[in-house]
């Protein structure tokens, strides 16, 4: 996975490691600040993804009532006083699949303090689409973009409250760009970025879930650029290694195993493209891109 990174202070991080007090033996809601609205399956998961602990996890066990559609699920955020015009969310997140025939529906939703819902991007794993919804009341609108079942994907979304306009991204590709964040007027702030569980038939819920891990909120440091820093970033495989192209700016590629532990692999301009021949030595390999001065 591939991301680029800006400069940035976080306001909230987690892994869900036990050393921040995460128990797998309850659901995740109540744990670490974390709430939900309704009764669906939630908790935490060992090595889902090779090498990273914990992952936590919404879906999979059926509501206690069978009329229940979804499960809403969050962790309030609070931001500076100062307030912060613009704001990231990372995570890392699988959508892994269901052995019945019922598919069900994965979001990230954000809320403002005021608990309206702001946006949603929308993973719906019965067509495998991505798909995203504004406040508009106009349903989900196509991002063109689909996704494979049981694949980790890099999920950003940078949120500007200053001019009311929202992106998403996997990896280096731009999924969803420059939406409103409200249509109604609604408040621009940040409460929460939710993970959420829809059940497309109502009483017969799919064993699929959404899993997710480094989940992080940031404020995003100066000015929004002209133009996107690391436009020029791309990664291809070239004989079963990556081959990742850098730049136009000084930046930094950084690497890990386990999105927790980063080295710096390569530096531009003096790199303009990095190919880490020692790829096949790792379980798992995630990138990311930081600005340098």
């Amino acid at each position: 996975m591939l991301t680029a990174l800006g400069q940035a202070q976080v306001l909230y991080e987690t892994g869900f490691e036990p050393d921040e007090g995460y128990d797998m033996k309850f659901t995740l809601a109540g744990q670490g600040g974390w709430l939900a609205e309704g009764t669906g399956g939630s908790g935490l998961v060992k090595e889902t993804f090779t090498d990273m602990g914990n992952q936590a996890y919404v879906g999979f066990f059926p509501p206690e009532k069978d009329d229940e559609s979804y499960l809403n699920l969050w962790r309030p955020i609070t931001v500076p006083k100062t307030g912060a015009k613009r704001l990231k969310f990372s995570v890392a997140m699988m959508i892994a699949d269901t052995e019945k025939e019922q598919r069900d529906e994965f979001r990230w939703s954000i809320y403002n303090s005021e608990t309206k819902r702001l946006a949603s991007i929308d993973f719906d794993n019965h067509n495998q689409e991505i798909n995203f919804e504004l406040d508009d009341g106009e349903g989900f609108k196509e991002t063109e973009f689909s996704f494979e079942r049981n694949a980790i994907y890099d999920l950003s979304i940078v949120m500007n409250f200053e001019k009311n306009n929202w992106s998403a991204f996997i990896g280096g590709e731009t999924i969803v760009e420059k939406q409103p964040l409200t249509t109604t007027g609604a408040k621009l702030d940040l409460g929460d970025v939710s993970a959420v569980w829809v059940i497309r038939e109502v009483g017969k819920p799919g064993d699929n879930y959404m899993v997710f891990d480094g989940y992080k909120i940031e404020q995003l440091e100066g000015e929004e650029a002209e133009t996107p820093f690391g436009k020029n970033l791309a990664l291809r495989m070239e004989n079963g290694v990556p081959s990742i192209t850098l730049g136009p700016e000084k930046c930094a590629l950084e690497a890990s195993s386990n999105l927790r532990d980063w080295e710096t692999v390569a530096t531009h301009p003096e790199t303009g493209v990095f190919t880490e021949k020692d790829f096949p030595k790792h379980k798992g390999r995630f990138y990311r891109l930081r600005k340098i001065e």
